[in-house]
């Protein structure tokens, strides 16, 4: 079942944390995002690049089979470059913009010599980060760059405004995903605001689990949806 919420991308999608997986020409890994500022602030799934853009599938809202993450469930799509995207739902069929309460202005690094130090069981280089934020703020990240994976960031720590995150990847893999996999299918209903989006989710799933007698069913068939906002 959908929650208030879902509809959230996390912030090492559209925060500070994006800066530092926007040079690579494609990869995919498993993510664990830990905001150390809030309690329970813990997201894990799946994130795929390709030129700056980037899915994020969170495990808490994906179908899962035997441990793996499949297609499905709700999703987001982000363009660092943009600094855009869309909140996409399967079971609803449809999709909705999202955007980044602070939009990044700049990036400059803060330590000339990378420091070596060992992180995630890879040898690498940490690397010290000032990001302007179009609110005037900036935002500080610690990128570890890993020696055996393309300097790829194994883990960024971002600190902005009294928030502070951890971002860790894993099984990290460099390869090019189709540019189709970037945009939410055509067939599908856009919604005009990601509130919109859940709150017709959630009514939609709590009809269809309890009918009029009573009975439970066990979720939306995927043809099912009606005429949102707007195609």
């Amino acid at each position: 079942m959908a929650h208030m919420g879902d509809e959230t991308p996390p912030d090492f999608l559209t925060g500070p944390a994006s800066a530092a997986l926007t040079g690579f020409d494609g990869f995919s890994a498993d993510v664990v995002a830990t905001s150390l500022s809030s309690p329970g602030g813990v997201a894990t799934g799946q994130v795929i690049e390709r030129q700056g853009r980037l899915i994020f599938q969170p495990m808490s809202t994906a179908n899962v089979k035997k441990g793996k993450i499949v297609r499905g469930g709700m999703f987001f799509i982000w363009d660092s470059v943009a600094q855009h995207g869309y909140v996409v739902s399967e079971a609803l069929q449809g999709f909705a913009p999202i955007t980044a309460s602070c939009q990044i202005t700049n990036v400059a690094p803060e330590n000339k010599e990378p420091v070596p130090e060992q992180v995630n069981g890879h040898p690498c280089h940490r690397l010290e980060k000032r990001v302007a934020l179009s609110d005037g703020s900036t935002a500080k990240l610690t990128e570890w760059h890993a020696d055996d994976l393309n300097r790829f960031p194994v883990r960024i720590r971002a600190e902005s405004g009294g928030r502070l995150e951890i971002v860790d990847f894993s099984a990290i893999r460099f390869d090019v995903p189709p540019p189709e996999l970037f945009l939410p299918p055509g067939e599908f209903t856009q919604y005009a605001t990601s509130a919109a989006l859940i709150s017709e989710l959630i009514i939609r799933e709590s009809g269809f689990r309890t009918g009029p007698v009573g009975q439970t069913n066990q979720g939306l068939p995927a043809n099912w949806h009606e005429p949102g906002v707007g195609h």
